[in-house]
């Protein structure tokens, strides 16, 4: 498909619709082989290749993240299956979330770690980290790959796994789509937990500035001294009406008790006379997933939106200095943003935390906390986004808490970072070793968009 083509326009659009870019091509293969060719065509063109699976890149690097890449569209390969006897899955990379925890929950009560919206693709998941509310439990999805088969810059076909091409395989789990493309990854699922505890906390909609600060800061020494791994917790904020809105919900896999003992920490440093309130609702591993993802099924329409995000990881918790100045920014330049706004927290660690630094490309692992700062236009993201007004906003909203921060998330890319600033903070210490098997791989930079592992200098 070009831009020739009737549709290209539709299939050339963006989930992020602050981004408009013009591919040279669209290709949908149906087959690995069918993928190898368009690589070698796309290499002979010296063309930029790029993978799209979800189509979610908040920069919109599934469309090359710039006009005139050659996009390899993987929606039309969508197998899936599980061996009963291992566990282990084999899923095409144009599965979403959705149907790849459908799938494998109804082929064996099976399970994954994974973010909770349906839509998004496996393959820029699983390739950045693929964190969710059983990741302190189970890790990200990207440690549950055992294997991945990979279309490579040559054109070659190759397994990526701890026994074979172990190189790439390190690579591609935390940074592929810079390596090829992968078509299947091999996933080692779980036993699906049989019951699990489902919480919300909500406040007061009129709390003070102090007594929001309050509660962050338990929020963050709760996450900071690592509580079990059976309990994960996020909290969302937002502002209303001059004051800061938080609601804290998460999952705890285990029984009534243990969760009351497990997050009586958590709600026993909550400030006096702030309106709390706990729900909470007891339901199986596809009960307690689907109440927070909604319905798995993906057959309908993606929605879209407008809009810039920004993420940081700590491996502390933040002072009560840097939160005052935070929620002060919140309640006043927040109050009257160019953008409609929310911040998530995600406590992190846990089973993440278990496996070394080195072990994958990933490269963040010692952090408790995970904040995303989200910025969205009017009309729920359907109306034009503002420009730069909106971005400076959220630039200001993400350093009135941390103008310095060591590392964020890969999944929430941001595409206004200098070259050193996304290379220090999504792949930290990796970059080098990243750059060598760039080398090795791809040595004619075929996989290339604006924040691809670049060649060694």
């Amino acid at each position: 498909m070009t831009a020739s083509s009737s549709g290209y326009g539709d299939a050339s659009m963006a989930f992020n619709r602050r981004f408009t870019y013009k591919p040279a091509a669209i290709v949908y293969p149906k087959t690995k082989d069918e993928v190898a060719l368009v690589v070698k065509c796309g290499a002979a063109a010296k063309t930029p290749v790029v993978a799209r699976s979800g189509g979610h890149s908040y920069a919109a690097f599934g469309l090359g993240g710039q006009d005139g890449a050659l996009v390899v569209d993987l929606s039309s390969m969508k197998s899936i299956s599980v061996d009963q006897s291992t566990g282990l899955a084999v899923s095409q990379t144009g599965n979403r979330l959705g149907n790849l925890a459908q799938y494998i929950w109804d082929n064996g009560r099976r399970a994954l770690p994974h973010g909770t919206c349906p839509y998004v693709g496996t393959g820029g998941h699983a390739s950045y980290g693929g964190f969710g509310l059983y990741g302190r439990t189970a890790g990200l999805l990207l440690d549950r790959v055992v294997a991945a088969e990979v279309v490579v810059a040559n054109g070659s076909v190759v397994t990526a796994s701890n026994q074979a091409n172990s190189d790439l395989f390190w690579a591609v789990r935390g940074a592929a789509p810079s390596y090829g493309i992968v078509t299947a990854w091999t996933f080692n699922t779980l036993p699906a937990p049989s019951s699990l505890i489902n919480y919300w906390y909500t406040f007061s909609s009129s709390l003070s500035n102090a007594q929001a600060v309050q509660i962050l800061q338990a929020f963050m020494n709760f996450a900071a001294a690592k509580p079990t791994k059976q309990l994960q917790s996020v909290t969302n904020l937002q502002v209303n009406n001059g004051h800061v809105y938080i609601e804290i919900m998460g999952t705890f896999y285990g029984t009534a008790s243990d969760f009351n003992n497990a997050i009586s920490p958590l709600q026993n440093s909550f400030p006096p006379n702030v309106g709390m309130s706990l729900r909470t609702t007891s339901r199986d591993w596809y009960g307690g997933l689907t109440e927070f993802t909604g319905s798995l099924n993906t057959s309908g329409p993606d929605d879209y939106d407008n809009f810039f995000a920004k993420s940081i990881f700590s491996s502390t918790a933040y002072s009560q200095a840097a939160i005052t100045n935070w929620v002060n920014y919140m309640t006043q330049q927040g109050s009257a943003a160019p953008v409609l706004w929310w911040v998530l927290i995600d406590m992190y660690g846990g089973a993440v935390s278990d496996i070394p630094e080195d072990a994958t490309a990933y490269a963040h692992r010692s952090a408790v906390l995970n904040f995303q700062f989200y910025g969205y236009s009017s009309n729920d993201g359907h109306s034009p986004w503002v420009g730069q007004s909106g971005i400076d906003f959220m630039n200001g909203l993400t350093a009135s808490l941390d103008p310095n921060p060591w590392a964020a998330y890969p999944n929430y890319i941001d595409p206004t970072l200098t070259a050193a600033q996304w290379q220090s903070l999504y792949y930290g210490g990796h970059m080098d070793r990243l750059q060598q098997l760039k080398a090795t791989w791809d040595p004619f930079n075929v996989f290339r968009f604006p924040q691809s592992i670049p060649l060694p200098t």
